[in-house]
């Protein structure tokens, strides 16, 4: 209990320095604060303490303070993202002055008010706040707390510390019977009774105390009988109870946690009580009954506990109050309904490239030196464009050589001819047409030392621009072409989505050359074969487009999305998810 600290403050500069630090460490913090007290109801009011110590509040906080004075009752505002809260201080009807303060959390949760109530109750029982009390008198009265408080703590059994509490209080403020009550289901019941262990609920006694309890809590305020016949508190039960039981003054005082943890604590007197008493019970109640109310939770069995929590949401959504959790409940709500029916295109996402519909080799010949390189990869050529060329001056003195063989030939056949010398003719004609055959080889040879592209084509391999001079070998790939206008996409796809995919599936293509210009295709061809690149098993597959826009060139890659069905949008959004706990719980845990 950080509040009996104050106990030990006698001046009141340090108790109220005391009492602000305390509040702003419950609080957890607070911007700026003020305390404003003076006599009863008739003032003038002034400030007593301030938060921090000795700084002047903002004209805002003024406001809000003159706000709640007026109106005798606590106001809540905002100016800007600050949290303005002010609360009247009040005694047996009494306007004692202001608490006004700026908390540095966004707003007052249930504990944080409970923390001011813990607060304004020691700031009440302060000689500040009396009117007509000894120090000795309030000094008594802060002792019959602390031993109250002190006694509800030697047992470890609500019921038995509840009995020694109610049954002190009952002698020192001279009741004849103390009754506490407890929130059940929808109402007040009856927990215990001061100086009885075991009573009937079905008695008279027992309904007429949770009717009388009832009513303090509906109106949330302490309900006195007899009362001040001008006040607007209803006092029917109250009167009731007292005509049944003969009690001439009853006093019940609610105390509230929160919309499901609250009680009431009803006093009784036979004959009329001294004011001190009256006052001292209206002081010590709400304190004992906070600290029996968070006795109750702690002592409930675990069965208790689990349904407060489950219920406590549906409450919090189904009763009244609780704005922003209404609203949170609503949005989920909508969102259930949301992903329980609407659907998306269902689509897998791969890493795509463009290759050519076919890939042509263009070879050397036959062993020779390279004379000159006219393309390189990365151009486009036409139809009959030189690409190389093959030094064939070797061939071109072999084929000098030949022809004049030819023509030698060919005069020594004529003389042959002439000399009607049919077997030196033959012989003749045989050296000819070897002859012949070989200028046929030589001549088929030098065509072939040009390297022409056979189509219109882009080419895809081949730089011999630094190799000029240097000698080639029979069956080296000198250029590797691709037509231009005919291609082929590859997709790869990771094996977790290779079993969605079917020949004949559409979707989009988009080129990182081309963001802007989608293209579709259908898938033609699924490959068996997975191959290992960048830590996945990739498949791959191949599909046709749908059109040849101008731009393309094989080897550009991009991002295709291949259409497979319709389905649920949180199916498709947590289907990864879904399948990496699947999977590692089949890995760990075998199921």
């Amino acid at each position: 209990m950080h509040w009996f600290r104050l106990l030990n403050e006698e001046s009141d500069p340090v108790f109220f320095s005391a009492w602000f630090n305390l509040l702003n460490d419950g609080l957890g913090g607070i911007q700026e604060g003020v305390l404003v007290l003076g006599p009863a109801n008739t003032g003038p009011f002034e400030p007593k303490a301030s938060w921090p110590y000795k700084t002047p509040c903002s004209e805002p906080l003024i406001a809000v303070a003159e706000q709640a004075l007026e109106l005798c009752r606590p106001v809540m505002q905002r100016a800007g993202s600050r949290l303005l809260f002010a609360m009247p201080v009040v005694k047996h009807n009494d306007l004692l002055g202001v608490l006004a303060l700026s908390p540095c959390s966004p707003g007052l949760s249930i504990d944080q008010k409970n923390w001011i109530q813990w607060g304004l109750g020691w700031l009440l029982g302060h000689g500040s706040t009396q009117v007509g009390a000894s120090e000795g008198e309030l000094n008594e009265r802060l002792i019959l707390l602390l031993e109250l408080l002190m006694s509800s703590l030697d047992s470890d059994d609500l019921e038995h510390a509840a009995q020694t509490v109610l049954s002190q209080a009952s002698v020192s403020l001279e009741c004849d019977r103390i009754a506490l009550g407890f929130a059940h289901k929808q109402g007040i019941r009856l927990f215990t009774l001061a100086n009885v262990a075991e009573f009937s609920r079905k008695i008279d006694l027992v309904q007429d105390l949770e009717a009388a309890m009832e009513e303090a809590v509906d109106q949330g305020e302490a309900v006195c009988w007899p009362g001040d016949d001008a006040s607007l508190v209803i006092r029917d039960a109250h009167q009731s109870l007292a005509e049944r039981q003969g009690n001439h003054t009853l006093l019940s005082i609610p105390f509230i946690r929160d919309r499901d943890q609250y009680g009431v604590l009803t006093f009784e007197w036979a004959d009329t009580p001294s004011s001190e008493n009256l006052e001292l019970a209206t002081a010590i109640a709400p304190i004992l009954g906070q600290v029996l109310l968070k006795g109750r939770i702690h002592d409930q069995g675990p069965l208790d506990m689990v349904s407060r929590l489950l219920t406590a949401p549906f409450k919090r959504v189904l009763g009244a109050g609780y704005l922003g959790t209404k609203i949170l409940a609503t949005c989920a709500l909508a969102l259930v309904l949301f992903f329980s029916l609407a659907t998306g295109d269902f689509r897998i996402d791969t890493n795509t490239r463009l290759e050519g519909a076919l890939n042509r080799a263009l070879a050397t010949p036959f062993d020779a030196y390279l004379e000159a390189a006219i393309y390189r990869a990365g151009q486009v050529v036409k139809a009959g464009d030189l690409l190389a060329k093959l030094d064939d001056r070797d061939m071109r003195l072999e084929l000098v050589k030949l022809e004049s063989q030819e023509a030698q030939y060919t005069r020594q056949l004529q003389l042959a001819q002439a000399n009607w010398d049919s077997g030196q003719a033959g012989v003749v004609a045989a050296q000819l047409a070897q002859v012949q055959a070989q200028l046929n080889l030589v001549n088929s040879m030098l065509q072939r030392t040009e390297v022409r592209a056979p189509f219109d084509a882009l080419i895809t391999s081949g730089d011999l621009s630094q190799d000029l001079g240097l000698p080639v070998s029979k069956g080296q790939v000198l250029f590797e072409l691709a037509p231009l206008a005919n291609y082929r996409l590859v997709l790869d796809v990771p094996e977790a989505d290779i079993g969605f995919l079917r020949v004949g599936q559409t979707g989009e293509l988009v080129l990182k050359a081309f963001p802007d210009q989608p293209t579709g295709f259908a898938v033609s061809l699924i490959t068996p074969l997975a191959e290992a690149r960048d830590g996945q098993n990739l498949f791959r597959v191949e599909a046709r487009l749908d059109e040849i826009t101008e731009g393309m060139r094989p080897g550009l890659e991009g991002v295709a999305k291949v259409s497979v069905d319709e389905r649920k949008l949180i199916w498709i959004w947590t289907r990864e998810l879904r399948y990496w706990l699947r999977l590692s719980l089949w890995k760990w845990f075998g199921v």
